[in-house]
């Protein structure tokens, strides 16, 4: 059968649909729910589940994983998202493509029906979308951003005080080559050694938060150096690893 995607997924008997229809509704999920610089919205969050972006609360020590997620109304948009986005929906692209020149789809298959080169096209679209809003708003002049905050306020900016650059942005927008051509990336990863390298790794982000942030959620609630305060994650690191490799 096929899947709306505004079904769930609830694991019913019947309502299976193949894998690539998991990727289209994915991507079409975030290419649905963009926001005001036509950026991916971040929801309750994206990778950083302590970057809580629509989840406040005046005490530090609540639960934000529980919390009231308040998305409605927000302007909470993700570069990591977006960055993420266009990695991934290049490969779609690339499959699509491919399995219109070779005609991979046995005729009995519900993607039989699909025009592969008009979904190659819609996507390509979407990705080239995604890498202008990223170049026009999400650039610093020397990293990406992380995140607008839900009031539409840079996060990850060298106007802020504190968090001025973040790691998960960096490693996938360098990953997709958003402004390679432009010095982006390569500026992007200079900044990364510069800002963010120690002896142990690479940090989450710099300079630490020494304040709850009451706009940033359970991030800002640990000590400097703790956690998601700029502690080193081992699994973030090789996304600015794979950005230089990709870039050089």
């Amino acid at each position: 059968p096929t899947r709306r995607s505004s079904d769930p997924f609830d694991n019913q008997p019947g309502t299976e649909v193949t894998l690539f229809d998991h990727l289209r509704v994915s991507l079409n999920h975030v290419t649905a729910n963009l926001g005001p610089h036509m950026l991916p919205l971040i929801g309750r969050a994206d990778w950083n589940d302590c970057l809580n972006l629509n989840c406040f609360s005046w005490d530090p020590n609540e639960s934000f994983q529980t919390t009231e997620n308040k998305s409605e109304g927000s302007q909470a948009e993700s570069l990591m998202i977006a960055g993420l986005f266009v990695v991934t929906a290049k490969d779609y692209v690339d499959l699509c493509r491919r399995l219109a020149v070779e005609g991979a789809v046995d005729s009995t298959s519900v993607l039989s029906t699909v025009d592969f080169t008009a979904e190659a096209d819609r996507m390509q679209q979407a990705v080239d979308a995604m890498i202008t809003a990223v170049k026009k708003h999400g650039w610093d002049g020397q990293w990406y951003l992380r995140a607008y905050d839900y009031y539409g306020r840079k996060i990850g900016s060298h106007e802020n005080s504190e968090g001025k650059i973040f790691i998960e942005s960096q490693g996938w927008c360098t990953m997709a080559q958003i402004g390679a051509d432009e010095g982006m990336v390569d500026k992007s990863l200079d900044a990364c050694k510069q800002y963010l390298e120690c002896e142990h790794g690479m940090v989450l982000n710099s300079p630490a938060f020494s304040k709850y942030i009451y706009e940033y959620g359970e991030i800002s609630s640990y000590p400097e150096g703790y956690k998601e305060n700029a502690g080193i994650f081992c699994h973030n690191n090789p996304w600015v690893i794979i950005g230089e490799t990709v870039a050089h």
